[in-house]
């Protein structure tokens, strides 16, 4: 790992690597500082292992990079759908990451999408040992020679409105192109890859399988962006998913395992319905104790007027609604209570002595002063 290590140090915000290495397979985490535009982060960390590919171990695969969510912030799926057809799951898998993909991330509020299941495609070379003994060639320096062809060559750069933008080519590889390789001359001929080795697609090796009424299944998961509105998003989704099965070019069916949005939704409702129960409670309650129901009405219309203010105010400077804002607007909405009924209750303790109400005015300016420090404090 300690190639791509000195790559992603080279990039900039980088705030610290870690990197963990275990049978098989490697991984190396890069952590950006706060702030830093993640977009812009993953082309110049994909520009920069671009550029130590050939550096890597012969055996090894060719990095890829993949978003990655820390543990302590880590939260249930947001939404995930099994993609279920009766092709197989290495052709399911390579159909859905070349058409089905594109479609759910140009969905707006999509950060990321990522499949599960199956295998994904790859090439093959199986070498003939009799004919590498003959003209003399050995398997890293036929992997070198195949290295040179995924070079990423630097084009340039490109400035434009104060911004330098660097550009890089890389060509396209074909079955076709790998066994024409030249790997070296005999007798002033060229030797080819095809002549010493089988070249075909295949694919990796699957470590399991899901099935769901015979039919091969694989899972589809979908990351939201940070700062979007969980509902709106799944809505969103929920929405395209029939118009992406029925254009889809090949035969599959969607089957939502997990929806987040939906669950906030519900629970959402859930809290509406359970706060005009509560506000109907204490209007009874109020009106039983005070035994004057305009005074009531006061307690319950300002309580109403704040909430109706508060998600004004959010839904003008672009404020979600979560659970952490719902629990702050509940305290909020309990001292406002509390302080709803102090008032009240000193204005009533003043007006339940005057006859006909004539001096109401005097008696709710004075009321209010009373209690308006230990409110205020």
């Amino acid at each position: 790992t300690l190639p791509i290590e000195e790559a992603a140090a080279g990039c900039h915000n980088v705030e610290e690597l870690e990197s963990q290495s275990e049978h098989g397979r490697s991984r190396v985490t890069v952590r950006y500082k706060r702030g830093t535009d993640m977009d812009f982060a993953r082309l110049e960390l994909s520009e920069q292992l671009g550029a130590v590919r050939r550096n890597l171990p012969a055996q090894a695969n060719q990095p890829y990079i993949r978003p990655y969510v820390p543990e302590e912030m880590r939260t249930e799926e947001f939404f995930a759908v099994s993609l279920i057809s009766p092709l197989s799951m290495n052709e399911l898998r390579d159909r859905a990451e070349t058409w089905l993909l594109p479609r759910f991330l140009a969905i707006p509020g999509v950060a990321d999408a990522e499949l599960r299941g199956g295998a994904r495609p790859l090439v093959r070379v199986l070498l003939d040992l009799e004919m590498m003994e003959r003209y003399n060639l050995t398997a890293d320096g036929i992997y070198n020679r195949l290295d040179a062809l995924d070079a990423i060559v630097p084009a340039g750069a490109v400035r434009q409105s104060g911004r330098e933008l660097t550009v890089s080519v890389q060509d396209d590889v074909t079955l076709e192109m790998l066994a024409a390789t030249v790997l070296t001359n005999v007798a002033g001929q060229p030797l080819t890859l095809g002549q010493v080795a089988v070249v075909k697609p295949d694919f990796e090796d699957i470590s399991y399988y899901s099935r769901i009424n015979g039919e091969n299944v694989i899972t589809l998961n979908v990351t939201k962006r940070s700062g979007q509105n969980s509902i709106a998003v799944s809505r969103r989704l929920r929405a395209e998913l029939p118009e992406i099965e029925a254009s889809a070019p090949f035969p599959v069916t969607f089957e939502v395992d997990q929806d987040e949005g939906e669950e906030l939704q519900d629970k959402l409702e859930e809290l509406v319905i359970r706060s005009f129960v509560i506000l109907a409670l204490l209007f009874v309650m109020l009106a039983i104790a005070l035994k004057r129901a305009r005074l009531t009405g006061i307690v319950i219309f300002s309580i109403v007027l704040a909430i109706v203010i508060c998600l004004s105010l959010f839904y003008f400077f672009g404020v979600s609604v979560n659970f952490i804002t719902i629990s702050g607007l509940t305290v909020c909405f309990g001292m406002l209570l509390d302080n709803s009924i102090l008032v009240l209750d000193a204005i009533h303790r003043r007006l339940s002595g005057r006859n006909g109400g004539r001096d109401s005015r005097q008696a709710l300016i004075r009321g209010t002063r009373e209690v308006a420090f230990p409110i205020m404090a």
